[in-house]
């Protein structure tokens, strides 16, 4: 599948889940909604049924007859009654009109003084499942002398919304499971782009091992096919340069190879370690020996500023002295110039810090944080210059994970590299 079908795909499933989500969460909120209208008119109709029984009792409704019960605000009702009550049955039909409803919610009532809206009595109800004994706490009292018993009816719920959320019990339970569905759908698309993501990176690293192999191959080939034919009549100066290809190029097929079952070995968690005290400043100076005549072809030029006080770690010296080699190998293929390679070390509280800086072609921002996949290379339209398996860095990344060390990369394109190795120090070195 192409990558434009599947960013097409990425974003129709996207649109799809955003929708889908956006579409519960409209019917959550007219649930919500709906609920809260139901708990409104029920309390609305408890309250008026109150209000016409002591009404009743007053002899008032043939009179006045009582007005609609206001909804002050979302929690908050108000039946104006304008006249006298009795606040211990005021107490006893409220809680059992709202009862008859199943409105098992805490809630306050009050009565005010209908001319100026002073609390009279006051009482807290506590829902009938929070209160092991409901036995009904005493009315607060706030009487005047002397005034005129003429009062309106509160209630409120402080629980209100609360109450609502839990009647909504089956709706949680279903945007609970859309939930899980749209985590498990993103985790599939994740798995897919990765998937292919790997595959791409595979079959880049197949296209490179068949150019790497083939080539050492055909120059092994061709001249083994004219020593074989020709030797007899050949120079014996022409019969040593054809020996020396065959030698040089079997030994870097054998170092090829060498490196795709090294990361194999890895892979597989086999690699084992034979740790020991080891000077890095001097496995720096011969690693950089070792890169010397590739430096000199190119009028190229190493400096080791070597200040750290201890140099010795503990680790294996065979490994450690390969993943410098590749870093100083990589700064040295990626200088389009004359190579121009830094390497200092320095102490650091977790132990020696090696700096390995070129002044090379660079690595864009937006692909530092691929470079030490496996199969990894940085992408430059289909032409590679550089050769090489994108295994290097994979290396030095699980060589330094493997002695509890670090590895970091600094980059700015077209001004250089600079990678950063941390590795902790021998105990008992100094």
């Amino acid at each position: 599948m192409s990558r434009q079908k599947i960013q097409v795909i990425l974003v129709l499933a996207c649109g799809a889940l955003v929708a889908l989500l956006s579409v519960q969460l409209v019917w959550l909120q007219k649930a919500y909604n709906a609920q809260e209208r139901a708990f409104n008119h029920s309390v609305q109709i408890a309250l008026t049924s109150v209000s016409d029984q002591l009404l009743a009792q007053t002899g008032k409704p043939q009179l006045t007859p009582a007005k609609p019960i206001q909804q002050v605000a979302s929690n908050f009702f108000l039946a104006e009654l304008n006249a006298p009550v009795d606040p211990a049955q005021a107490s006893q039909l409220l809680r059992q009109e709202l009862a008859k409803r199943q409105l098992q919610e805490r809630y306050e009532f009050g009565l005010y003084n209908s001319l100026d809206d002073t609390l009279m009595f006051g009482q807290y109800i506590a829902a009938p499942q929070q209160a092991a004994n409901p036995a009904p706490e005493q009315i607060i009292r706030h009487e005047r002398a002397g005034a005129v018993p003429l009062y309106n009816l509160a209630v409120v719920f402080p629980g209100k919304t609360a109450f609502i959320l839990r009647e909504m019990e089956f709706w949680w339970y279903s945007t609970g499971a859309l939930l899980v569905v749209v985590l498990f759908f993103t985790y599939t698309l994740v798995q897919i782009l990765r998937e292919k993501r790997l595959t791409e990176l595979k079959t880049d690293f197949i296209n490179n091992l068949t150019h790497e192999l083939q080539t050492p191959i055909t120059n092994i080939g061709l001249a083994s096919d004219v020593l074989r034919k020709r030797a007899e009549t050949l120079s014996p100066d022409r019969l040593t340069r054809y020996h020396d290809l065959i030698y040089a190029e079997n030994e870097r097929l054998r170092a090829q190879v060498e490196r795709v079952l090294q990361m194999a070995t890895l892979e597989n968690r086999d690699l084992a370690l034979r740790k020991e005290t080891v000077d890095l400043h001097a496995l720096l100076q011969e690693t950089g020996q070792n890169l010397q005549p590739r430096l000199q072809e190119r009028a190229g030029h190493l400096r080791l500023n070597l200040q750290a006080t201890n140099p010795l770690v503990h680790a294996d010296g065979l490994h450690v002295a390969n993943a410098l080699y590749s870093l100083l190998d990589n700064a040295e293929k990626y200088s389009t110039q004359a190579p121009e390679i830094d390497v200092s070390t320095q102490d650091t509280e977790q132990g020696i810090q090696i700096s390995i800086r070129d002044r090379g072609i660079g690595i864009r921002q937006e692909c530092q944080k691929f470079l030490f996949d496996k199969f990894y290379r940085v992408p430059n339209g289909n032409v590679h210059n550089v050769r090489g398996f994108g295994l290097g860095l994979s290396y030095v990344k699980t060589i330094m994970e493997a002695h509890h060390g670090q590895v970091t990369v600094e980059s700015t394109e077209q001004q250089g590299t600079c990678f950063r190795l941390v590795l902790p120090v021998a105990k008992g070195a100094f």
